[in-house]
């Protein structure tokens, strides 16, 4: 696997080349870059299989810099010293990141991660919904496509088809408008975390619900919802009042 390291701080991709020399010997570095211009110009006429991209650089960012390349062949992992800064957009591309100090155990999990769901997916369409969503972060917009992994890679999904969410251990299923679902490796509370909290109400353990769909709100000892499909939901005491809130009821 061939590598190129993006990152302005001299000490940062120092300590990168050594854990990837230290760790994992079968990737060869083919460049460092410590400007924004520099990483344009190699990632432009390099052809590495993956890029460590440092997001904030002197005057440009890292997606800055991708929407400045002219093939995208190449997986990405960021890596960045702050936890807030474009991450939930990073989170629904379903594209890696490292927070800085980078330590070796974190290092080898996300490359294995990039190695194993490599197979199955397509970069240039991870990075086209993370530059979607990084300038509907930027304009404080909803984002409006998720990336999701499942056994067979990833798949894309508009936010707006999602109905509800139900999870199962470490397992969340995915009900779609279109009648299908999808099995994937999230937890409810991790799914919950990228989707429009003004959208999407957890009103359940192990519910997480689109409100556009919800049909009718029932009242009783044990309130629930019914779905336009037809299924029915049960609504926690503690999520109750929130739901109602949502509704405008």
């Amino acid at each position: 696997m061939r590598v190129i390291i993006v990152d302005d701080e001299v000490t940062s991709s120092q300590v990168l080349e050594n854990l990837i020399e230290n760790n994992l010997p079968e990737i060869e570095i083919m460049a460092v870059c410590n400007s924004a211009y520099d990483a344009i110009e190699k990632l432009n006429s390099l052809n590495p299989d993956l890029v460590f991209m440092d997001i904030e650089l002197p005057g440009m960012t890292g997606f800055d810099i991708l929407e400045k390349i002219t093939s995208i062949q190449f997986d990405i992992i960021f890596t960045t010293a702050h936890s807030q800064f474009g991450i939930k957009a990073i989170q629904f591309s379903a594209i890696d990141y490292l927070l800085k100090p980078i330590n070796s155990e974190e290092l080898i999990e996300a490359v294995n991660r990039v190695k194993i769901h490599k197979k199955h997916t397509n970069p240039l369409e991870q990075i086209k919904i993370l530059l979607e969503n990084i300038h509907l972060y930027s304009n404080n917009n909803p984002f409006n496509r998720i990336a999701f992994p499942s056994s067979d890679g990833l798949k894309f999904v508009n936010t707006s088809e999602i109905v509800h969410c139900t999870s199962s251990s470490n397992y969340t299923t995915i009900f779609l408008s279109n009648n299908t679902k999808l099995l994937v490796s999230k937890t409810l509370k991790e799914i919950e975390n990228v989707l429009t909290p003004t959208i999407f109400c957890r009103i359940h353990n192990s519910n997480l619900v689109n409100i556009n769909f919800i049909k009718k709100f029932i009242k009783g000892d044990i309130p629930s919802i019914e779905l336009i499909d037809g299924t029915e939901l049960e609504v926690s005491r503690r999520k109750k009042d929130e739901l109602i809130k949502m509704l405008n009821l």
